[in-house]
């Protein structure tokens, strides 16, 4: 039984947040649906500094099913509605991560606790009434450390028992919410100086093994990059379809599907770069 039966067990990112004229933006200018097709293709979500922030945050909202309603439909505020683009992510999974709810303060004590160390200083937000009121946002961040990388990686990561086992991580997403019903991340077709450098350096990996084990025998190596990029970490999420009025579940997301169909449209096979690694020869 849940401890909190009034609160959602999953929290959002969404990547269509109405934004102020004085709002900070550090990424390129994207649509919401660009930013959510990055994230998917990445598999990372990357913090960024926020108003009355001075190092990177993560930012989620823990609204509940009605107030995503409302936040798609009507808006919440002077800044109009959301944009139905976003990630649905594990509350427990973020929880275990860092995240936590925002801190709620009035300007004076927003001055009175200034010295606070970079995360707990960066999880303050002013609050307010009729001036700075952002409690329907129901804000919850990761915040990092100055000189941190501000990533988050969203895909299962490998975990290794004592004994040697091999185990994952839950995924830490649980879905998305799109606004194009069967929607999935497209895929992203490299460019002929994008393959290259990608064959070159997995050129430079199996040279590297090879002559770290010069011990056994080894044949070439065929290597191959593939021409087109799939978004593997939106695998199997979950998919809720914002129609207007409601967020509908829309099945989920087939990435397999989608490399097969690009595949047989290219006669079966996809485009790329191939080469073969021969063995080293001595002295190496």
């Amino acid at each position: 039984m849940s401890i909190h039966p009034d609160l959602p067990e999953t929290l959002v990112h969404f990547t269509g947040r109405p934004r102020g004229r004085r709002e900070l933006r550090e990424f390129p200018p994207r649509t919401p649906e660009q930013r959510l097709v990055s994230i998917l293709h990445s598999g990372i979500l990357r913090g960024a500094h926020t108003f009355g922030t001075d190092a990177p945050v993560i930012c989620f909202s823990e609204a509940t099913e009605e107030a995503r309603r409302v936040m798609l439909r009507d808006g919440a505020g002077a800044r109009g509605p959301y944009e139905p683009w976003g990630l649905v992510l594990d509350r427990q999974q973020l929880i275990a991560v860092g995240a936590r709810p925002v801190l709620h303060l009035s300007a004076e004590e927003i001055g009175q606790t200034s010295q606070l160390p970079t995360r707990l200083r960066n999880r303050r937000v002013r609050y307010d009434p009729g001036s700075s009121d952002w409690l329907h946002e129901r804000e919850w961040r990761i915040c990092f450390e100055t000189g941190d990388n501000p990533v988050l990686l969203l895909a299962p990561q490998p975990v290794f028992a004592a004994g040697g086992a091999l185990s994952f991580t839950p995924h830490r997403v649980v879905g998305v919410i799109v606004g194009v019903p069967g929607w999935a991340p497209p895929p992203r077709y490299r460019s002929f100086e994008e393959a290259q450098s990608q064959l070159d350096l997995q050129v430079q990996w199996v040279q590297n093994a090879m002559r770290a084990n010069t011990d056994q025998q080894r044949r070439s190596i065929p290597v191959h990059v593939c021409g087109v990029e799939f978004a593997r970490p939106a695998n199997g999420l979950a998919r809720w379809f914002w129609n207007g009025s409601e967020l509908v579940r829309d099945g989920f997301i087939d990435i397999q599907a989608q490399e097969w169909e690009t595949a047989l449209s290219w006669g079966g096979t996809l485009p790329g770069l191939s080469t073969n690694v021969d063995p080293p020869t001595a002295p190496w």
